[in-house]
């Protein structure tokens, strides 16, 4: 069914973790431009990525304006997001916040390290609503188009604006690699449970000095997670929407922690 309500009156905040001159952006602003006049790129100045939702406290952050509504911040995501509320966009807050677009998918166990994610978060907790946006990749590949969030997104956004949204809580939305006839569907996932193994490979560069790269690797199991996040989109070539809520986790054992420690109350 189509959404027919118009977003046009609404003030859009555009930022990201791959920096301010990366394709993902670029395309995000060209599709938030397509919804409302007002749309506002505030960004940090470099790439960002794996930063989750981490706050500059040791260092100044310089803001340099680009052109009329675009800025970037010498920080990290969440330095923008916060910036841009208490500062650029003081006198009118945004109504949606969309975070992306990620050359690779953010799911499982590595939503938390997202700086994409950790973007949507710092606007989630002041209650404003908004969406992380992340593209599944094939190895290596670096991508200047998204065909499959050209067509598909502007109507997830509608629907989404369309109800009330849970306090503190934010969209997390991966694209499958797939073409717009292949997709399996828009589904509501699951975060999904990974075993990672972080390895750390030492090298030594020209000079002889040791240095570190850290590459994950990961499996899950499919059939317990059947309707998570990284299965239906791995494996059903799904569109997947999860709600991720910065403290649920600590609401869902409340009641554990509560009993183990009544004896020593």
């Amino acid at each position: 069914m189509a959404v027919k309500q118009s977003l046009s009156g609404l003030r859009v905040l555009v930022t990201n973790d791959d920096g301010i001159d990366s394709s993902g952006i670029k395309a995000l602003e060209r599709i938030a431009n397509s919804i409302t006049p007002d749309v506002w790129v505030i960004a940090p100045q470099t790439q960002q990525s794996g930063k989750g939702c981490s706050i500059t406290f040791d260092n100044i952050l310089r803001v340099h304006e680009l052109s009329p509504r675009k800025f970037s911040i010498s920080g990290t995501p969440a330095d923008c997001i916060f910036v841009a509320l208490e500062e650029i966009l003081k006198d009118k807050k945004p109504d949606l916040v969309l975070s992306g677009i990620n050359h690779g998918p953010n799911v499982a166990d590595f939503i938390g390290m997202s700086g994409t994610v950790g973007a949507a978060f710092a606007a989630a907790l002041a209650n404003i609503k908004s969406v992380a946006i992340s593209q599944d990749v094939q190895k290596n590949q670096c991508l200047s188009k998204f065909p499959l969030i050209d067509h598909f997104l502007p109507i997830i956004i509608k629907k989404l604006t369309s109800f009330s949204w849970p306090k503190q809580t934010c969209m997390n939305i991966n694209f499958p690699v797939a073409k717009v006839g292949e997709v399996s569907g828009i589904r509501i996932a699951s975060q999904g449970e990974m075993d990672v193994t972080w390895n750390v490979h030492k090298k030594d560069d020209p000079d002889g000095r040791p240095y570190y790269w850290l590459h994950a690797a990961y499996s899950y199991d499919e059939v317990a997670g059947k309707n998570s996040d990284v299965a239906l989109l791995e494996k059903k070539k799904a569109i997947t929407i999860t709600a991720l809520r910065n403290r649920h986790e600590f609401v869902e054992c409340a009641g554990e922690l509560e009993e183990l420690f009544a004896a020593n109350a």
